[in-house]
Order: structure tokens, then sequence, then C-alpha cells
């Protein structure tokens, strides 16, 4: 691999967490090599926004385009690496309702549930406890 991807590998590995990183690389090496060296390497290393703050505008990013799959990388790469707890996440699923609608919202709430069960055991409901 080059040294930009390098550099972007474990800015990867952070958002997505280890299953998220492994699956983007399985799905389409070249796609996730590209991502890496042009997203990662170039934008994710600059100190203007800390990692916590990068994490909440692409999660926001992702509930609002519907890219629920990729939202459900970063969820899990967002708990497993403990850049924000899942009462954050919700919360920004809450906020970007009046942006996307309940139907949209509710889709997100569905696939965060799913995540937050591997973290949460016992974990029935979107909304937490």
């Amino acid at each position: 691999m080059t040294d930009k991807f390098e550099q972007g590998k474990p800015f990867l590995d952070l958002h997505l967490g280890e299953e998220g990183a492994r699956l983007a690389m399985e799905n389409s090496p070249e796609l996730t090599r590209y991502v890496v060296e042009h997203g990662y390497a170039d934008f994710y290393t600059n100190d203007t926004l800390d990692q916590r703050a990068r994490k909440i505008a692409t999660l926001a990013s992702l509930i609002t385009s519907a890219s629920l799959p990729q939202f459900e990388w970063h969820t899990r790469g967002a708990l497993e690496n403990k850049l924000l707890t899942a009462d954050e996440i919700r919360e920004i699923i809450v906020q970007m309702t009046i942006y996307i609608g309940y139907p949209a919202a509710y889709n997100a709430l569905a696939v965060a549930k799913r995540v937050f069960a591997e973290f949460e055991p016992g974990c029935d409901s979107p909304f937490g406890s």
C-alpha cells in the first residue's frame, strides 16, 4: 500500500471500527483504498476538528442522506472506539428528525438499535432506558 494509505488507515479503523474496516476492504478494496488515501489521509489528519466532532458531522450526514449501511459502520466505530455514546448517537438522530422526517428517523433508529445491542446487551429500545 501507499504512504497515503498508511497515513489514512488509522482513521478508517477509528471511524469504522474493526468490523466496518474489514467489511469496507472486503466489499471493495479499490474504493476503500481511494477513500482512505483521499478522504481520511487528506481530510481527517488536520487538527481543525477533533475526531469526535468529525464523527458527529459524519453521522449527521449519513443520517440525512439515508446512507444506512455506512451509518451502521460508523455507528459501530463510534461505539467501539468510544468517540460517542449510544445516548449521544440517539440524540444526533433525534436532532436530524427535523430535517429528514419521522420515517427516516425511525429507519436510522432501527439501524442504531441493532448496533447498540452489540454493545449494550439487553438493549431493546433505540430510545434508551
